[in-house]
């Protein structure tokens, strides 16, 4: 194994005892423990995929935990107080996580070097055993995302229809909680193994059009919740705590809570994909096969 990847490796994991060592800080300092699962799960992903390194798809999923790690800076690296955790993050722990950050990004950039390219194995296709244990994992995650989502959106409806006040602030409350301590990890669990399935076994990524389909709406269904979704929650329990009447709380969150019903509706049409899977190779599958005929 050439010194670039074995860097990588390195680098990787260290990043990954950065981020639970400062979930750590973070937990001496007074923050809520269920705070702690997500760090914690992010950490543990990393260590597998820079394990798995040596073979195409690890590579690939250190890549796309890194952007993702950028993407979720808010959440992972700079996390504010909230209504349901309102101890703010020490500085110690914000440097180790912003470490840990840039720590993913050296280690993608030295497992993408050519040693490191030259070495790792470009079929680089699962175990049969571990192939198995993926599988579990991606299902049994995505089921739980998939109920997860759809009682957000039907708790949110309910939040926004109910005449009852404390129905209401039970309602924003439930979510919160729930996007605090489960979403996440189901979501981001079922997102990484679903791309280990795809690039680390035949079908490929990007090579059918089914799952290069699903791999797209598996994307908009995460990145939706960050960008459209998640001040339902938020903003709703902030004004009912404010003693708001409900009729303001309708409007400012207007026809969001019944938009976040788009969610579970992406989740099934994947599921229908993953069943069916309709279509055939895409251009780049075409080319595949046509050069594994030649050989």
């Amino acid at each position: 194994m050439p010194f670039t990847l074995r860097a990588a490796i390195s680098v990787s994991i260290l990043a990954a005892t950065l981020m639970v060592a400062a979930t750590l800080v973070g937990q001496f300092a007074g923050a809520a423990i269920r705070t702690a699962f997500w760090p914690v799960f992010w950490s543990s992903a990393l260590v597998f995929f820079a394990v798995m390194a040596d073979r195409q798809w690890g590579r690939v999923m250190l890549a796309v935990q890194a952007g993702l790690t950028v993407l979720l800076s808010p959440v992972l690296v700079f996390p504010a107080s909230s209504e349901l955790d309102t101890v703010a993050r020490p500085d110690l722990a914000v440097g180790l996580a912003a470490a840990c950050a840039a720590g993913q990004l050296i280690a993608v950039a030295l497992a993408f070097l050519p040693p490191s390219t030259a070495y790792v194995r470009a079929a680089g296709e699962l175990s049969p055993a571990l192939r198995k244990c993926v599988l579990v994992v991606h299902v049994t995650s995505s089921v739980a995302w998939l109920g997860i989502i759809t009682v957000q959106g039907s708790l949110g409806i309910t939040a926004v229809t109910t005449e009852d006040l404390g129905v209401a602030r039970a309602m924003f409350t439930a979510m919160l909680v729930i996007d605090g301590t489960f979403l996440g990890p189901a979501a981001f669990l079922a997102f990484f193994t679903g791309i280990v399935l795809a690039a680390g076994t035949r079908w490929g990524l990007l090579r059918r059009w089914w799952v290069a389909t699903k791999f797209a709406s598996m994307l908009v269904l995460m990145v939706l919740p960050i960008i459209a979704w998640q001040d339902i929650p938020v903003d709703g329990h902030a004004l009912v705590e404010a003693g708001r009447p409900l009729v303001e709380v309708r409007v400012t969150l207007d026809v969001t809570p019944y938009l976040a019903m788009v969610s579970p509706a992406l989740a099934v049409f994947a599921v229908v994909l993953s069943i069916v899977k309709p279509w055939g190779l895409t251009p780049l599958g075409r080319r595949e096969s046509r050069h594994r005929t030649r050989r």
